[in-house]
């Protein structure tokens, strides 16, 4: 993962990447490679290996980290725009575009790698919606627009149009279909290998891609205007939460090596690049959720290598 964003980021540097690349680039990774990802994933998976226990687990821990994120939040913020940043910021990790690649990365055996394309996929049917309508929630609630009622039915809108979503939602159908219609079963895959692999090239494509692309956004001498706000946010997006929910599954026995790898990803990741966009349209303080975003990113290169080597010193991944 760090040699890929090293690569982005030279990219970038050198020239190599211009910024109107970089802004189409993402758009087609956003909207096709990881959406393309997701679908697959759902149409290779099946509801009947459904791993419950652990998904209850996630959902229930994103529910306590956005608890602790909101008094964290009121804790630190001095202004009121500011307390919606620092709650998404906190708990919003960056799910769908970084962590689903680097869950990826973890394992080379075609079988594990086939159960946790499968697991991820069922996960992010939970968790890409609820990160973004708490996002929504908190950031309507503190927003300093006078028409909430107009923002938030917007910011929801703008949620059911989201391509991840959608592609998730087309998958579920897929599954749902294919058990009331057994013969159905993987139908495009056996009888229009074409479009099965054309899927397959472009789901494969994502992770590589977008670890590119995040690398090439980095801004490493951009002016930090509130370093206390923005370090504690930091290390509680790249740190505190994910030792925490680690530290939980170990303790309540709710992982094995793939669960682990899963919760790197949905826990440890930084801050969704997503964020800062929804902040700029809904009134918040866009500069701070900007700050978020790149700060996170680059200290979870340091982070991530800290987590993912302690858990494989423990033996978990």
């Amino acid at each position: 993962m760090a040699i890929l964003l090293a690569i982005g980021y030279l990219f970038k540097r050198s020239g190599f990447f211009s910024d109107e690349f970089i802004k189409v680039a993402k758009k087609f990774c956003f909207y096709v490679l990881l959406a393309s990802s997701l679908f697959k994933n759902l149409y290779d998976s099946t509801l009947s290996v459904f791993p419950v226990r652990f998904i209850s687990f996630v959902v229930i821990t994103i529910f306590v980290e956005v608890f602790l994120s909101f008094l964290f939040a009121k804790a630190i913020a001095e202004k009121r725009e500011q307390i919606g940043v620092i709650i998404q910021g906190s708990f919003r990790s960056n799910f769908a575009y970084i962590g689903i690649p680097l869950a990826s990365m973890f394992f080379a055996d075609g079988e594990l790698l086939s159960r946790l394309s499968s697991e991820i996929s069922l996960l992010s049917i939970f968790v890409i919606p609820l990160f973004n309508i708490f996002a929504v929630i908190a950031l309507t609630i503190y927003s300093e627009n006078k028409d909430d009622t107009s923002l938030l039915k917007k910011s929801f809108l703008g949620i059911l149009r989201n391509p991840c979503i959608i592609s998730i939602f087309l998958g579920l159908l897929v599954i749902l279909f294919r058990m009331m219609v057994p013969a159905s079963a993987f139908f495009v895959r056996d009888r229009l290998p074409f479009l099965y692999k054309a899927l397959g090239y472009l789901a494969s494509m994502s992770t590589p891609f977008a670890f590119l692309l995040v690398g090439s956004s980095l801004n490493l001498g951009h002016v930090v205007k509130d370093h206390k706000k923005l370090i504690l946010t930091m290390l509680m997006r790249d740190l505190v939460f994910p030792v925490l929910a680690l530290l939980a599954a170990y303790g309540l026995n709710v992982a094995e090596k793939i669960e682990y790898a899963i919760l790197v990803s949905v826990f440890a990741s930084p801050t969704a690049v997503s964020s800062a966009i929804m902040a700029a349209e809904m009134g918040a303080d866009q500069d701070l959720a900007n700050e978020i975003v790149v700060y996170t990113t680059m200290f979870s290169m340091i982070s991530l290598l800290i987590i993912i080597y302690t858990l494989k010193g423990m033996g978990c991944l």
